[in-house]
């Protein structure tokens, strides 16, 4: 957990965020590191956590918790959390139809078939809902680390668009998770053409009760500025429209910290 983010969201390990979609993006930067605070937060404050990796792999994730003082292997092993390896499972799911062992587990793969033009996400999603609805009232977050990586297996946008909405409703509406939380990230480069994450990234845009998008510089790489956050708070609940909110800051991080600064005052620049 950094304490400098949850300072920037009104966020700590003894309020986590209750009934919220949040979406972290980034552009020609790398946005993991809010994926490892929001997982770091949970884990810290001993919430239930559902994650899914498709981006890195939780041997990764793993590693950097134990740099802030978290086990996640021990939370896996006492329940506290539920990994959804999603590259272990989109690669079984793209070779040829399950074996005869893989048929007789309990939990069927939900990335079997992956490649037809009619592929769903519904069973990937019966699988969160089974586990985060016996939570009960309990903080319950839900945690995908690039939802993006979808696409380029030809998963359409408004499949992966459909799939968040119901996380959404699930983790935010529904009256069987009472404290959820749905945070996913969405990799999306501004230099690149690829309309399809720039797509989703707006469609989710406004869905999304908080935005945090991670861009890098216009001035280019800088060793003691490593980026820029702007985050975006929205109101999607309510029918009346209403400006946002947004702010910017610049950052860099550190080995166990991530420093904030209002841009254009980093101690290298002054």
């Amino acid at each position: 957990m950094f304490p400098s983010v949850c300072s920037l969201v009104d966020f700590n390990e003894n309020k986590p965020p209750k009934g919220k979609f949040i979406l972290l993006s980034d552009s020609q930067n790398d946005g993991s590191f809010l994926v490892n605070h929001f997982l770091s937060l949970y884990a810290k404050g001993g919430f239930h956590i559902c994650f899914m990796t498709l981006s890195q792999s939780f041997t990764h994730y793993c590693n950097v918790a134990q740099k802030l003082g978290i086990n996640l292997n021990t939370a896996c092993d006492n329940g506290q959390v539920k990994h959804i390896d999603g590259l272990k499972l989109i690669s079984k799911g793209l070779s040829a139809k399950q074996n005869k062992d893989e048929a007789l587990n309990t939990e069927k793969n939900p990335f079997v078939n992956v490649r037809n033009l009619n592929f769903s996400l519904e069973e990937l999603y019966k699988q969160i809902r089974s586990w985060v609805t016996v939570k009960g009232n309990e903080p319950c977050l839900l945690l995908i680390d690039d939802i993006s990586i979808l696409l380029s297996l030809g998963v359409t946008v408004k499949t992966v668009k459909d799939f968040c909405h119901y996380c959404t409703d699930l983790m935010c509406y529904d009256k069987n998770v009472v404290s959820g939380c749905f945070v996913c990230l969405v990799h999306c480069d501004a230099d690149v053409d690829d309309d399809m994450s720039m797509l989703l990234l707006r469609q989710l845009c406004h869905m999304a009760h908080i935005e945090m998008h991670v861009e890098g510089l216009s001035s280019g790489y800088c060793k003691d500025v490593h980026g820029q956050l702007v985050i975006t708070w929205r109101e999607p609940d309510d029918p009346r429209p209403k400006p946002y909110k947004k702010t910017t800051t610049q950052y860099k991080i550190q080995d166990r910290m991530v420093t904030f600064f209002a841009p254009g005052t980093s101690k290298a620049v002054l």
